[in-house]
Order: structure tokens, then sequence, then C-alpha cells
């Protein structure tokens, strides 16, 4: 699979907002994978609806936004893409939006405690959960991951309440996991055991570079923000077929602090990965 992004650039980890503008670039991700994972989420809407979809009172409005919204931006840009029938009869306009685009998509309202996930269609999470962050302000939604609000808390809820309308940003997470499912929730990653297969031999065709795609931007006038998330994953033999990025992503791993490497999973295979890596750059 062609390698989408690779969101380092050889400097120590850090945490970081990372935003970049959007201008010429559309803000819908779309490849050859669409029918795949489109079909994902209607699979998972059918069997786990209350897993992946979640809304608090008075969103109904904001969703049809989110609707007419996907839908201009798919009339303007991305042609390609048809209309998903079987979404016709569903009720709500965020789901239909979401099985329109890759993409998973979720409302941010602001409150009294800062912007909380006000509604979401998020099929395809990176080991959280949905149902325990609807109705969550984003700090709480944040406090799993170690540092993050202690460094980003502040300057996140501060971008939020000052982004411009018409302004659109993206940014990029990523991880190593043992797993390209993108249904990877919080739940299933937490039980799943150690893949005692992976060996020297096949650590690179089952270790998957994972990277998130976020984009934000406010729904017209209103203080509402659509949040964006979008999923690639490649093999690390992939990752490695370009030297410079395989010390790039191991400066990464080993600037890293301990509790950050706890919270993406990395010490079950660290010292396999780390001895794949140095092989790499030889």
């Amino acid at each position: 699979m062609t390698l989408r992004y690779f969101p380092l650039d050889g400097t120590d980890f850090r945490l970081s907002m990372g935003l970049q503008a959007l201008k010429a670039r559309s803000w819908i991700d779309v490849d050859n994978g669409y029918n795949r994972d489109i079909a994902e989420k209607q699979r998972l809407l059918r069997q786990h609806r209350d897993q992946v979809f979640a809304e608090i009172e008075d969103t109904l409005t904001a969703q049809t936004k989110i609707l007419a919204l996907v839908t201009d931006e798919i009339t303007a840009n991305h042609p390609e893409i048809l209309p998903i029938t079987e979404s016709e009869n569903e009720p709500s306009p965020i789901i239909r939006a979401s099985l329109q685009v890759q993409e998973d998509l979720v409302l941010m309202r602001e409150s009294a405690d800062g912007y909380v996930l006000a509604a979401a269609c998020v099929c395809f999470p990176t080991g959280w959960d949905l149902i325990e962050k609807i109705g969550r302000p984003m700090q709480t939604i944040h406090q799993p991951v170690p540092g993050l609000n202690d460094r980003l808390g502040a300057p996140i809820d501060r971008f939020f309440r000052n982004l411009k309308p018409g302004k659109k940003v993206e940014r990029f997470n990523w991880g190593l996991y043992d797993s390209d499912a993108l249904f990877q929730p919080g739940w299933w990653r937490s039980n799943r055991p150690i893949d005692t297969s992976v060996n020297a031999k096949n650590i690179g065709e089952k270790i998957f570079f994972r990277v998130e795609r976020q984009t934000l931007q406010r729904l017209g006038e209103s203080s509402d923000i659509l949040f964006t998330i979008r999923i690639f994953n490649n093999s690390l033999a992939e990752i490695c077929e370009n030297t410079g990025q395989s010390k790039k992503l191991l400066h990464g791993l080993q600037t890293m602090s301990p509790q950050m490497r706890q919270y993406k999973s990395l010490p079950r295979y660290e010292a396999q990965i780390t001895d794949y890596l140095q092989k790499a750059m030889i």
C-alpha cells in the first residue's frame, strides 16, 4: 500500500498540536480503500451501533450542517464518490455523512466546561471508546494521554475558542500496532494478548504504522466545530523501504518517554521493532 503520510521529521518526540492550515487540499481524503472502508462502517453500524455512534441532546441541527458540509465538499472536490443508498433511511445526519467518506466525524460543542464531544460517528477508533467520551470536555477526553493536558490542555482549549469561520487545519498522530484493523476500541486493544507469532522474520509484516489524519473547522458562524479522523495503515516493512524513514521512526521511538511508550503499547514488541529498524538502516 502506498504510504500516504509519514508525520515524523527526525526531531525528538514531543507532544505538539502540530497544526497546519489546509489551503489547496481537501479535508476529505479518498483513496483506493474507499469501498472497503465504507463497507466496514456499514458492518459496524449494523453490529455495534451503540459503540460507534453517540449524541447528546439538541445536536440535530449541527449534525445536519455537517451532512451539508460533507455533501458540498464531495460535490466540489470528489465527484468520484457516489451516494450510498443504504444510508437514505438513516435518521442520524452525522451517520449519513460518515457513510459518504472514509473519515470519522465528531461534533465538538462549546460549554461552560470547555468544548465537549457532542455527537459522533467513530467507526475506526485508536484505543478509545466513544461511549466513555460522549458529553465529556476535552481535558477529560485527553486525560489518558501522558502529559498532554499539562503541556497542551490550555492551548487546545484556546485554539478551539479562537478558530475562525472558514479556516481549516490538519494535524497527525501516529503509532505502531500489531493489527491493521480499522476498528480498535479501547476494550479490544486492552484485552488483545501479545501475538507470540511475531518474530524477527515476520515482524515487518506483523507490525503496522498507523497514522491518524485529523482536521478541524468551524460550522459556519456557530461555535460548533467539526473534527474529522482518517486512518492510514502501512506495514513496518513498507516504512523501512526508505532508510531515512527507518532512521526517523527509530529516533522518534528512542526519544519517547516510558509513559508514552506504555500508552502506545510499544513495550510488547519494542525490542523486536528496534532491532528491525536498526537493521533496516544498514
